[in-house]
């Protein structure tokens, strides 16, 4: 913690201890976007969802280039998830909405992303279809009750890896083996 007594958790994973008490978290892996004193928002970047997004860019009347019409959404978190949210790589200087979350990722949720994409010239981007998020103090709370383990993020891991295997490449990345952990506390 800093002299603030605040976490500064952007751009860092989220992967949920054994003792994680909300079911919807237990299998998912968050990107974090942004933490402050303020509180937390990120995206569920593990989960995708049977909706692709050529089917998406077709339903916003865009065609779609052959790669994206298999390329999942993902199911980016429980609020608001009609939205979309555009994670990717690099710069937002070009686009009406967007913003650096850190190492050359950003997030955009503007349409006219939803060109580039069409035109396949985003080499690394995630569709996240509604985010989650943590009011003031709730998130350092989660922490400290041990909820969470928390490993800075990784554009590998973000982007390229498979959606079955992120959690665990996450989970690797801390040297956390989850066959060693138990729930369950014992008397003396």
């Amino acid at each position: 913690m800093n002299k603030n007594n605040t976490l500064k958790l952007t751009h860092h994973f989220l992967l949920p201890s054994p003792s994680m008490p909300d079911e919807r978290f237990v299998d998912a892996l968050i990107y974090l976007c942004r933490h402050n004193k303020e509180g937390a928002w990120g995206f569920i970047v593990n989960q995708p969802l049977s909706q692709s997004v050529g089917k998406l860019l077709h339903e916003l009347d865009l065609p779609s280039p052959k790669q994206t019409m298999q390329t999942p959404a993902m199911q980016g978190g429980f609020i608001r998830p009609e939205a979309g949210f555009v994670l990717h790589t690099g710069l937002p200087d070009s686009y009406a909405s967007s913003f650096v979350v850190g190492e050359n990722v950003c997030l955009t949720t503007s349409k006219d992303i939803l060109t580039r994409i069409y035109m396949n010239q985003i080499p690394h981007y995630l569709l996240c279809m509604g985010f989650c998020s943590w009011s003031k103090g709730q998130l350092e709370k989660e922490l400290a009750d041990n909820d969470w383990f928390v490993c800075p993020a990784d554009l590998h891991i973000l982007f390229e890896a498979k959606f079955t295997d992120r959690l665990d490449l996450a989970y690797q990345k801390l040297g956390v083996d989850l066959g060693k952990f138990t729930t369950h506390i014992g008397r003396a």
